[in-house]
């Protein structure tokens, strides 16, 4: 082996450690696009960083006052701005007309996103959905939180705090968290101790009849 080719070899090493942490970490609930900056400048050194450095579990960020309770089904909907998540939110209201008791919608960021210095400005993108929820859901009462941590563990916990008997999102979430981190809804039709409700491309194309599946964990 060449001098180059041993220095190209150490470089890919050093740089595929970084990422392997990073995506390790993403998937934990860090998706701030600096650990990837960090994962090619400290290569292995990040892994070694990385398990002070992680949360360990999700958390509230930010919640609207609470709503008084009511009689019916509590529904919990997760929403991140994308078509398929409001598609999941407007199920809820025309699957349970007079059936529909406490309605939380729940929007997830990172963990990083989380903290006081929010530069990218995600607590402030979830706000803004939330005024669209108000808007979808009209004179109903909703109750808004911000949630920091992995998504599905992040909507099962708040699922398990608020005694909610359905959980309702989006086959598909906005940008390419899905394809990179893994799909939150398979994991929450996996885990979850309460019925799924997953709302599919048809329905965020606003089709006449919606493509859902309710699931009921075994």
């Amino acid at each position: 082996m060449t001098r180059g080719e041993y220095v190209t070899v150490v470089l890919a090493l050093w740089v595929g450690a970084g990422l392997a942490t990073a995506l390790w970490m993403g998937r934990r609930g860090h998706r701030d696009p600096l650990w990837l900056f960090l994962a090619v400048v400290f290569g292995p050194v990040l892994a070694v960083m990385a398990p002070e450095r992680i949360e360990r579990s999700p958390r509230l960020v930010s919640a609207e006052p609470p709503q008084e309770s009511a009689d019916g089904v509590t529904v919990l909907v997760g929403v991140d701005g994308s078509p398929e998540s409001d598609a999941a939110l407007r199920a809820v209201l025309d699957l349970l007309p007079g059936r529909l008791g406490r309605l939380i919608a729940a929007e997830v960021v990172d963990y990083d996103a989380a903290d006081s210095d929010d530069w990218r400005g995600r607590q402030a993108a979830a706000r803004a959905h939330f005024a669209d929820v108000h808007t979808a859901c009209g004179q109903r009462n909703v109750e808004c939180e911000v949630l920091a941590g992995p998504p599905a563990q992040a909507l099962l916990r708040c699922a398990h705090e608020q005694d909610v008997d359905l959980i309702a999102v989006g086959r598909r979430g906005r940008g390419l968290s899905v394809r990179l981190l893994g799909s939150v809804a398979d994991e929450l039709t996996r885990t979850a101790p309460v019925p799924v409700l997953v709302v599919g491309a048809h329905a965020a194309a606003e089709q006449p009849q919606a493509e859902t599946t309710a699931t009921v964990p075994g």
